[in-house]
């Protein structure tokens, strides 16, 4: 990044999700967080596994959110060009990227400023549906 920055927080607003978890924090103590490190952090955020007591509090904030939440994990994990990792996924259960349900397209990124002089990276998804329109 340029100015350098070691630590970078990424927003999401998809429904209930950043109410849970809060911003993504990347980190690179000492040095200089990348780009990579930017996608690296989102992803590995993103495949974290959901403990029970998530699964529970999900479940409490809406009437559909379990069914939602499972509908999303089959689709994941019964994707044709998964192949042989098909049961791998199966087996290691629900994620957070189930969470997003169908709002999981990536179109983008942007910066907002702070009056304090700090700035945070927002990141932006969008419905499966409406990727090719």
């Amino acid at each position: 990044t340029s100015p350098a920055f070691d630590r970078i927080l990424v927003r999401y607003d998809v429904g209930l999700i950043n109410q849970i978890w809060g911003p993504i924090v990347v980190e690179r103590p000492g040095g200089r967080v990348t780009i990579r490190d930017l996608l690296e952090g989102i992803y590995t955020f993103f495949q974290a596994r959901l403990t029970h007591a998530e699964v529970e509090r999900i479940s409490s904030l809406g009437q559909d959110n379990y069914r939602l939440l499972v509908d999303a994990y089959r689709r994941r994990t019964t994707q044709g060009q998964l192949g042989v990792l098909r049961d791998r996924e199966w087996r290691e259960g629900l994620r957070r990227v189930d969470c997003l349900v169908d709002v999981r397209w990536w179109w983008g990124a942007w910066v907002t400023h702070n009056s304090d002089g700090t700035w945070q990276l927002h990141l932006g998804l969008m419905n499966s549906a409406r990727r090719n329109t």
